[in-house]
């Protein structure tokens, strides 16, 4: 599956035929949703040209992945548990990858803000994550963040 997404996602094929690829391979194959969740997380990144000369470039086009493949995640992200696997998958990758680290927080804003993360989702990772791996330094860079969903939550 994830050859064919990758070639899928590279050639710039219309979003709504990824997703009905997708929708073939899980039936076929009748891989867990949050496997799917995972696999669509490392295929968007895969395919990200990381050549930038420097970070700025890096993280611009990592975001330009996430926003324009914002549907297909969502697609598939339809429960608030996978919603916090995306989360963990996204924590993962830029715990492992240093070039990710600092883009953790712009990343989950712009899948907050193309509404694949729900906002509730995104307050339970901040207050009861379980993934360790650099867990602290993720919620010190997403706090700015939290305290502004929680401030706009308060004047509702």
């Amino acid at each position: 599956m994830k050859s064919a997404l990758t070639t899928q996602i590279t050639e710039e094929a219309d979003i709504s035929e990824v997703i009905e690829t997708v929708k073939l391979r899980v039936r076929d194959a009748k891989l867990p949703q949050t496997e799917i969740v995972r696999i669509l997380w490392d295929v968007l990144m895969d395919v990200v040209q990381w050549s930038g000369k420097n970070q700025q470039q890096n993280a611009n086009a990592a975001l330009r992945k996430v926003k324009t493949w914002a549907e297909l995640l969502n697609t598939f992200c339809t429960s608030g548990k996978l919603e916090l696997e995306l989360m963990y998958k996204v924590q993962m990758q830029c715990y492992e990858d240093a070039k990710l680290m600092k883009l953790f927080p712009e990343i989950i804003r712009s899948l907050y803000d193309q509404d694949v993360l729900a906002e509730d989702t995104i307050l339970h990772w901040f207050r009861k994550g379980t993934n360790p791996k650099g867990r602290q330094t993720f919620v010190k860079a997403l706090e700015p963040f939290v305290n502004w969903l929680e401030e706009a939550e308060e004047e509702e």
